[in-house]
């Protein structure tokens, strides 16, 4: 089948969750199936070359959409008057991608679309034909609970975006043929029959265990660190967990691991030492290998947690909230630590740096529980059947 994917950002095997959604999703469908893929990116970025020739190397056809921040800007603008049309569709808006799209349909005559996420879609105008679209979570749950935590004019504009995009997302499963989500609680806030779970795999070549554990009190926090409720959560764990930790736990570090961190943790890492804003790194999986305990303190967002799973892969235990741990069908008290109070969350933690027994069983269980329900082939293979391809 020829099959046509749409994305704002590149597929790629160690960026953001949608990028390695696509990049597992698209190495799967490249294999029995004829597969071109127009995204935003350029060839000068040595990042987006390097993911534009592995992505090539899958037999994949890579048409890359210059990005224009000013265009996306402009566009964001203009959609204030229109409610029907979210800001963060607004933004991904492309005159540009909507020739290359228009260019490429014609020469290529796909048989199905696959879009990544809902933000291109309005790039994909008329498109008549079989749509499966990787929604990855709800975006109005996401900002609902972004909106509930903020008050002011920040409040109020993510209120509105949370109504536009709700209402959008609930459009565009009821159009696709099949759209997909990673856990069930994303899945009833969109609250469409059009709409199945398939669960975030784990590259297990990358993330593994290490043939020793870590025996030095660190503490691994990772994602993508321009992400507000990941920097929300890293700003709570340090006002309301970091003290008792340090006080209980001599030499304790935290690893602050991601991409674009936001200066108000940059701030953090200046105001105290044992905080290391790290940035982007080479490799996460190594990183987090070199942890004792890994965080998750997430108190908005949605979907699910990739640094809770590949800190599981990685043998290395997890103490997060019930929102971290979200629809993850991992055991809390068995394969993972779950606590909201701020007193309970640091002790859990301290509880599991001052015992290497209790960090191996955990770590142990967690690590059981990635393998046995987060294997990409098995979740690319449900995509297959689900969409009924090859």
């Amino acid at each position: 089948m020829k099959l046509l994917a749409i994305s704002g950002r590149i597929p790629a095997i160690d960026r953001n969750g949608d990028q390695v959604i696509s990049y597992f999703r698209l190495s799967h469908l490249a294999r029995n199936n004829t597969v071109e893929l127009i995204c935003f990116g350029s060839r000068d970025q040595p990042e987006d070359r390097a993911a534009t020739l592995a992505l090539e190397a899958l037999g994949i056809v890579v048409h890359l959409v210059p990005w224009n921040k000013i265009s996306a800007a402009l566009q964001v603008l203009q959609a204030i008057p229109f409610p029907g049309m979210p800001f963060q569709c607004a933004y991904f808006r492309s005159r540009q991608f909507q020739k290359v799209y228009q260019t490429v349909s014609v020469r290529f005559a796909p048989e199905a679309l696959y879009a990544v996420m809902i933000r291109v879609l309005p790039n994909a105008r008329g498109y008549q034909g079989r749509l499966f679209v990787d929604m990855v979570d709800s975006m109005g749950l996401n900002f609902g609970r972004r909106a509930g935590m903020e008050k002011g004019v920040k409040g109020w504009l993510l209120g509105i975006e949370a109504r536009r995009v709700a209402a959008y997302e609930k459009q565009v499963a009821q159009r696709a043929e099949h759209g997909f989500v990673v856990s069930a609680i994303d899945q009833q806030a969109i609250g469409s029959d059009h709409v199945g779970v398939l669960p975030l795999g784990i590259d297990v070549t990358r993330f593994n265990r290490p043939a020793a554990a870590a025996t030095s009190a660190l503490i691994a926090f990772t994602g993508n660190m321009f992400y507000q409720p990941n920097v929300d959560a890293m700003l709570w764990f340090a006002e309301h967990c970091w003290p008792a930790i340090k006080a209980a736990v001599p030499g304790v570090r935290v690893l602050v691991v991601g991409n674009r961190p936001q200066p108000s943790l940059v701030a953090l890492g200046k105001a105290d030492p044992a905080i290391e804003v790290m940035g982007r790194v080479p490799s996460v999986a190594e990183v987090i290998k070199t942890a004792a305990v890994a965080v998750a303190p997430m108190r908005s967002g949605s979907g699910m947690q990739f640094k809770i799973l590949e800190a599981m892969a990685c043998g290395v235990p997890v103490v997060a909230t019930t929102i971290g741990q979200g629809d993850i069908g991992c055991v809390a008290g068995v394969d993972i630590l779950v606590r909201d109070g701020a007193a309970e969350f640091a002790q859990e933690v301290i509880s599991l740096l001052q015992s290497a027994a209790l960090r191996e069983q955990i770590g142990s269980a967690g690590y059981a529980y990635v393998q046995k329900n987060h294997s990409w082939d098995a979740i690319n293979q449900r995509f297959v059947q689900a969409c009924h391809l090859a």
